[in-house]
């Protein structure tokens, strides 16, 4: 019935089916034979409650005689008895394994409160392991937070000892709260989450008598955390290496913030006062509220810079929804003065990092926090602080879920925000005169020489503006104020860049409409993105978007320059209720062929030539239009139309010769998308060589006429849009709104793509100029237009 399991005299003996009562005696049997663990029998015993372990899981889902044997021999207290008397490692690891399977895995409730009872678990909990070992540390850790997820008011009393107030489960976890390793660190908020939701009055008593102390520790563990990403962050430049340190500190902040608000979601009124007193006196006041008003006692005194006041200010709204906490900041924010900061951090050679109370004054500056955010928004240096003051007000304004209309309501009434005048939703009266006023100063720096703003702030002072406009629907007043001040701001912008002269200006202004159009500002994103916490960088080669940081060169402050305009104008558009009518500049121009569309060749000068390309090589005919460059191929089924096997725009297009062979040309195009997107391949890069050299000339100074044509003809419509006049040597290409009716008129070397009618085809063919369209293909071939 059985064969041998592993060598020696000592191994078990194991059946060929385990899951058997059968086999859980002779297990019992092994466990009762070497009752004391010796160097040559740890090895059996280890092995043993492995299989004991596995059985039971298998017991516990499919046969209920196997948990009666087990419980009728009690067998769990030879696993007690094998921790107590161990010393070694090796069999606490696996012992602490084994069990921290059977807990995760055992769902029957009558083995469940077996495995509970006698006081099992709490002597093992309290048994001294050696944690300077990772493994033993991490496999208690984590038979820890396997046990507090089966805590529940019916196995509570298994955990608590109410008689003499003992809860180890609880107690020793706070013991790793500050553990180095993070998983320790997850371990212990998971459990004590665990613990916190469970509804046992007598329970709750002992944890709230516990409870004072750990919050306090854990906020002093969050304010050095702060202290030591503000010095970190104050004083490193701006790459990659940094950013990345950074973004580890950050992290470990905001997961701490995530755990103080799960706590406080719980809803335990005497531990969300405990929690939030801990908070606001360790952490809001001397390090947030302090920070931003600058309130210094002494020169020992740590202060935040009003940088990182502001961006852990944001992260505390971003995350935090506990209506109780958000009033308290809220209300000293916009209403507080100095004497709301009872304490403040200071350091000594003696005393290190230490709390001291704070000297109160008499005569206290009023609303000082909120007029310290106010000049944020118009810091002259750069515009760090702008950004994140920014950000602030965006962060109050859309922590909605703790705004409620009902003062009744458990939730933070709206009324603070109205007393403050910032405006939430549509019912709000008005806005902070000197709010909206120092707003409109942020957007009116965009016009001023080398002004210090990057793009992402004026995004986001136009969001922030977007909304309190949203807010105040029925202030007409309001609405033309901002109107009139976007519209003067582009006119001054628009007179700037449209005397620009740079060869590339087309390229950067496609480009960075491009980019524009693609990317969504994600506000969460850029709350914890180091590159923005970190002085702003000046270096192209820092590897931040032009966006979110100083530009480089002349160049970089056309780009910026674009990237104001198309902020702005976007947001005056939407202020008008109004669509884009021009941009992006494509959509001024005919329709354009396509991949695979069929074209009538009609009035078309081809050139026949051979693309080379990816070590193939095709025969094909060149053809260009008014903007297009277009490599053809007869259609077989429809004499005088071809199939397009390529089409790029003139203006993408660089013709260069071949040094070893006059036939050839080599001809790359560079479209908006493969110029912006990061190793992006061109759009087309090949070898077209032609039957002789008079054609290759004839091929190149066709190209070359159409990219000059082309590009003057986007140039003149930038002008335009900036309010200037197109260039008189160089008039507008005319445009064609139907290319049928005017198809005689097209010069030679032109593309007549003519397109689809519901008329009858004889009228069609009355006009031998005008041949029959063909039949639509199925989708994915080729198209007849």
């Amino acid at each position: 019935m059985f064969r041998r399991f592993g060598h020696g005299s000592s191994s078990l003996w194991r059946a060929k089916n385990v899951f058997t009562v059968e086999y859980l005696k002779y297990l019992h049997g092994v466990l009762v034979k070497h009752e004391k663990i010796t160097e040559g029998n740890k090895a059996v015993l280890v092995e043993a409650v492995r299989l004991c372990t596995e059985i039971l899981i298998w017991g516990d889902q499919n046969d209920s005689t196997i948990f009666d044997f087990f419980l009728e021999k009690q067998m769990f207290t030879h696993f007690v008895g094998i921790v107590r008397q161990s010393t070694s490692n090796y069999v606490n690891v696996q012992l602490l394994q084994t069990l921290n399977i059977l807990f995760e895995n055992i769902r029957n409730e009558t083995a469940l409160y077996y495995l509970l009872s006698n006081n099992h678990v709490n002597h093992i909990l309290t048994h001294q392991f050696d944690f300077r070992n990772e493994e033993v540390l991490s496999y208690y850790v984590s038979f820890l937070k396997a046990l507090s997820f089966k805590l529940n008011p019916n196995t509570v009393h298994f955990f608590f000892n109410e008689s003499t107030h003992e809860f180890p489960l609880f107690t020793e976890a706070l013991k790793f709260y500050d553990h180095p390793e993070s998983m320790a660190r997850i371990a212990v908020r998971t459990l004590t989450l665990n613990v916190f939701r469970v509804d046992d009055p007598s329970m709750m008593k002992f944890v709230t008598s516990r409870a004072q102390d750990y919050f306090g520790k854990l906020a002093k563990i969050v304010a050095k955390q702060i202290i030591e990403m503000d010095t970190f962050a104050r004083s490193a430049l701006n790459e990659a290496t940094n950013r990345d340190r950074l973004m580890t500190m950050i992290d470990n902040h905001l997961d701490n913030i995530h755990y103080i608000n799960d706590v406080l979601m719980i809803q335990k009124e005497e531990l969300n006062s405990l929690l939030i007193n801990s908070i606001m006196y360790f952490v809001v006041g001397p390090l947030y509220m302090a920070s931003l008003a600058s309130l210094r006692d002494t020169s020992n005194t740590i202060l935040l810079s009003k940088v990182s006041s502001l961006f852990l200010l944001n992260q505390l709204f971003l995350i935090i929804h506990s209506p109780d906490i958000v009033q308290s900041v809220l209300t000293s924010l916009f209403f507080g003065d100095e004497n709301d900061v009872r304490s403040l951090w200071n350091r000594s050679v003696e005393k290190g990092l230490f709390l001291d109370l704070r000297n109160l004054t008499d005569d206290p500056e009023e609303r000082v926090f909120f007029y310290a955010h106010l000049s944020s928004l118009v810091e002259q240096n750069d515009d760090h602080c702008t950004f994140y003051a920014l950000l602030l007000i965006y962060t109050i304004c859309q922590n909605r879920d703790v705004y409620l209309y009902s003062t009744a309501s458990k939730g933070v009434s709206q009324d603070i925000l109205e007393a403050a005048q910032i405006p939430l939703e549509k019912k709000s009266a008005r806005c902070d005169p000197l709010l909206a006023s120092h707003l409109l100063k942020v957007l009116r720096k965009c016009v001023v020489k080398d002004t210090p703003l990057r793009s992402v702030t004026i995004d986001l002072c136009c969001i922030v503006l977007r909304g309190l406009v949203l807010a105040l629907e029925a202030d007409d007043e309001f609405h033309r104020e901002i109107e009139a001040n976007i519209d003067d701001i582009l006119t001054q912008l628009g007179a700037k860049l449209r005397d620009v002269d740079n060869e590339m200006y087309l390229e950067m202004f496609e480009e960075e409409h491009y980019r524009f159009e693609s990317t969504t500002i994600r506000i969460n994103n850029l709350a914890s993105e180091p590159a923005l916490y970190l002085p702003p960088s000046t270096s192209a080669v820092s590897n931040v978007p032009l966006s979110q940081r100083a530009p480089c060169g002349n160049d970089e402050k056309i780009r910026r320059s674009l990237q104001f305009y198309f902020i702005l104008r976007k947001f005056s558009l939407d202020l008008q209720s109004l669509p884009e009518p021009i941009l992006p500049l494509s959509s001024k121009v005919r329709t354009l062929a396509e991949i695979n569309d069929c074209i009538n060749l009609n009035n078309s000068d081809l050139l026949a030539c051979t693309v080379f390309q990816n070590n193939e090589e095709h025969p094909r005919f060149l053809v260009t239009d008014q903007f297009q460059l277009i490599l053809v191929e007869p259609d077989s089924r429809k004499l005088g139309w071809a199939v397009v096997c390529f089409a790029g725009l003139l203006q993408d297009t660089h013709v260069t010769g071949d040094q070893n062979d006059s036939r050839a040309l080599h001809v790359v195009v560079e479209d908006v998308k493969s110029r912006v997107k990061a190793k992006s391949q061109p759009q087309f890069s090949a070898k077209l060589v032609f039957d002789d050299h008079i054609r290759c000339m004839a091929a190149k100074q066709r190209l070359g006429k159409g990219r000059k044509r082309s590009r003057q003809f986007k140039l003149n419509l930038i002008a335009e849009l900036f309010g200037g006049q197109s260039a008189n040597d160089e008039k507008a290409i005319p445009l064609s709104p139907n290319p049928v009716k005017n198809h005689r008129a097209l010069t030679p070397g032109s593309v007549l793509a003519v397109p689809h009618s519901k008329s009858s085809s004889a009228s069609l063919c009355s006009d031998p100029q005008v041949p029959e369209d063909p039949l639509m293909s199925p989708k994915g071939s080729i198209k007849h237009i």
